[in-house]
């Protein structure tokens, strides 16, 4: 019985259908003959035009909106309706391998291969990139070859954009759709993500808006949303502008309110998803008025309201990133809440007179294979799955109907005889096409939701990877991350965050992390954007515990802030802050200014173990009394042919020192910066080096570069160094 094809009566039978509906309605009308003949003769074509204009929209033994009916009362067997709206799925990605369905199993990429769908894992490691850009990449002018060039679509060595989950993965999402009907045509409204194709379901219209708001690092979406939030919007010449996601449009809750139809939209609490808590939100006169409160209550409502019989004539509802099916988080758990929604409906009084339209707000940047028709610049966008639940839901059908957001409101206007909210609604395509009122009524299925593995319940995903940019605005601090494989990632962090040591033993100030450092940390996937996530911990594996550690100093600012040092052959770099207590050779309290070449001292502090440098160094202690302790000294000599040039012109050094000595050459720039290099003096102790000199900011203070050789024939290194500055 799968793939069972939904067709349309013939125009014929519509247009006796038509007629006969007529003469029904005329039967009240004066019984003279002539009167009537002319009224009959001057209607009935038009009626049965009227009539047979609808079968684009009416399935086959569906009944048209009853003109005697008065608004708010339904016409079909249908009293409730509710939308139960997942995420980011694309149909191919659910239904690819689903029996009769217009489905693949395979996938064209960007390099013309043909490659099978891989499986999709159940808890994915990163959303994958499904902006409005993204998704007019993907579909590439109906070519459908270009998802595995999405952002996060290659994650941990698999193309998940190109993957598809199998039957045992979705077990009772395979049993609605086996036991009730499964519409393989219908198409997110819009080319973008949720935000956009949320607003379509509530008012026909995204207000031109393609992507997910943006513009602020937490909670953009909807009036509630900051100043700095802002949503792209598409004119219809293709431009692109930047408006409030917050909107005054007419919906229909606001024809529900003037036609005395109930209805509530369930959704998680403000701030508490993280997302879509409503779309509603973003209508600026019911988020600030009573309906606001009275309507808009919490997902977790829905199941009481259902078994306490308040369950409204139209429910939207939604809920938290963890069961939305949004990806990572685990498929397997998103499936048990909608059966424990499901269940509920079909437990309660209300099954006999349900629809259940399950469905999912986008492709996710998931592969279909399927183009979407073109309707206006901004749509329709790639398939999305959706299942009609009801006792009149086409058993085991496949509806093939080309359908979209739109075709919900469709069916409420119809069904509820209310007035269209924009042209969108009004020719779209009706969801009765997935529905047989004359059949006998199916029964309840009820489903036993799937045992879901461990890692289904994680809240978090291991990430690790090298720091590319450490970013702080407004207080809140991030970075941009390379992960495994490539793919970069933004990583934010919470006010209480904490940033640990490669061991785990050592707190640091967000400031110390730096380009190219190793880090790994435990973040919550953002849903409002692909490829970010929160994080409350860090762990810098580049940064290592230095206790006790002695070195011999080579170099020192002449503010004291840092000074150059060896330890065995390495050089590093080792910063002083005002919070370092530093201690001389006699036990005394020192300073900066007691910090002298060739002294040896003793540190505590954190290495960067990739560019040797300690930073946060909490204290040091001076171990001997500079050159004129107990020390030979062997003299070198350092000269530079240049006292003062510009970054980018070349400067020459003359070395001095003994016969054959190898020599490390350090060239220390006043924003912290350092270079350096290895030579050997030949037989009369002599060498020259020269090198291109860097440019320099023009907010720094100081110009002057110091350079310095150093030798290491002794157990006590010797030091020369001279001085340049560097012009603008």
């Amino acid at each position: 019985m799968h793939g069972t094809s939904i067709r349309t009566p013939g125009q014929a039978g519509l247009a006796m259908r038509a007629l006969r509906i007529f003469k029904e309605r005329t039967r009240s009308f004066p019984r003279h003959g002539k009167i009537r003949a002319r009224l009959f003769a001057a209607a009935g074509v038009s009626v049965a035009a009227v009539f047979i204009s609808t079968a684009a929209v009416l399935g086959p033994n569906q009944r048209p909106k009853d003109p005697t009916r008065p608004p708010g009362h339904a016409s079909f067997p249908i009293h409730h309706i509710v939308i139960i709206d997942k995420e980011n799925h694309s149909f191919d990605n659910l239904f690819g391998r689903f029996p009769g369905a217009d489905g693949t199993a395979h996938a064209h990429l960007s390099t013309g291969r043909h490659v099978e769908l891989v499986r999709t894992p159940d808890h994915t490691l990163l959303d994958v990139g499904h902006a409005g850009a993204a998704a007019f990449l993907a579909v590439d002018s109906g070519r459908m070859d270009k998802f595995d060039l999405l952002p996060g679509a290659h994650q941990d060595g698999k193309d998940i954009a190109n993957s598809q989950y199998q039957q045992a993965d979705i077990p009772n999402y395979w049993k609605y759709a086996e036991h009730f009907t499964l519409d393989d045509h219908f198409f997110s409204t819009i080319m973008g993500p949720s935000f956009p194709n949320h607003l379509v379901t509530v008012a026909g219209t995204s207000g031109n808006t393609i992507d997910n708001p943006s513009g602020q690092i937490l909670h953009a979406w909807g009036c509630d949303a900051g100043s700095q939030s802002h949503v792209r919007a598409i004119r219809a010449d293709g431009s692109s502008y930047f408006i409030r996601p917050c909107f005054d449009f007419k919906t229909l809750p606001d024809l529900f309110q003037k036609y005395h139809v109930s209805w509530k939209y369930y959704a998680p609490a403000y701030l508490k998803s993280g997302y879509v808590w409503s779309s509603l939100d973003a209508i600026k006169h019911i988020r600030y008025s009573s309906l606001w409160k009275h309507n808009v209550p919490s997902d977790t409502s829905f199941v009481h309201d259902v078994k306490d019989g308040h369950l409204p004539s139209v429910s939207w509802l939604v809920t938290d990133a963890r069961h939305s099916d949004h990806p990572p988080a685990s498929i397997c758990l998103g499936e048990g809440w909608t059966v424990g929604a499901v269940n509920s409906i079909m437990r309660s009084r209300y099954w006999k007179d349900t629809a259940v339209f399950l469905t999912w707000d986008d492709f996710g940047g998931f592969y279909d294979h399927v183009a979407p028709p073109r309707r206006d610049v901004i749509g329709l966008g790639p398939r999305v799955p959706t299942i009609v639940i009801s006792p009149y839901a086409r058993r085991h059908g496949v509806d093939h109907s080309v359908l979209d957001f739109n075709s919900f409101l469709r069916f409420i206007e119809e069904d509820f005889h209310l007035p269209s909210l924009t042209s969108a609604d009004k020719h779209a395509a009706s969801m009765t096409s997935s529905f047989d009122f004359k059949q006998r009524p199916l029964r309840p299925l009820d489903l036993t939701p799937a045992r879901c593995p461990k890692s289904a319940y994680a809240t978090s995903t291991s990430l690790s990877g090298q720091v590319e940019r450490p970013h702080t605005y407004k207080g809140l601090n991030s970075i941009v991350l390379r992960i495994k494989g490539g793919t970069i990632v933004s990583v934010l962090f919470g006010p209480s965050y904490v940033m640990e040591d490669r061991t785990g033993t050592r707190r640091f100030p967000f400031s110390f992390v730096s380009p190219g450092d190793e880090v790994s940390t435990r973040a919550t996937p953002d849903p409002q954007k692909a490829l970010v996530y929160t994080a409350f911990t860090l762990r810098d594996l580049s940064l290592v515990p230095w206790n006790n550690k002695r070195v011999v100093i080579t170099t020192v600012a002449p503010d004291g802030s840092y000074f150059g040092a060896m330890t065995g052959s390495q050089s590093v770099i080792v910063n002083v802050s005002r919070h370092t207590r530093i201690v001389t050779a006699t036990g005394s309290h020192g300073s900066a200014s007691d910090l002298i070449v060739n002294e040896v001292v003793s540190l505590n502090g954190l290495l960067n173990s990739r560019s040797m440098t300690v930073l946060g160094t909490t204290s040091l202690r001076v171990m001997t009394h500079g050159p004129k302790g107990n020390r030979k000294v062997i003299a070198l000599k350092i000269s530079v042919r240049h006292s003062s040039l510009r970054g980018g012109e070349r400067q020459s050094l003359s070395l001095r020192g003994p016969a054959a000595a190898r020599l490390e050459v350090q060239i220390l720039y006043p924003d912290g910066r350092y270079a350096s290099h290895s030579l050997s003096l030949d037989a009369e102790g002599k060498a020259s080096y020269s090198f291109t000199v860097r440019t320099l900011s023009k907010r720094l203070r100081s110009k002057r570069v110091l350079v310095q050789i150093l030798w290491f024939g002794t157990r006590t290194p010797s030091v020369s160094e001279a001085h340049f500055d560097v012009r603008q």
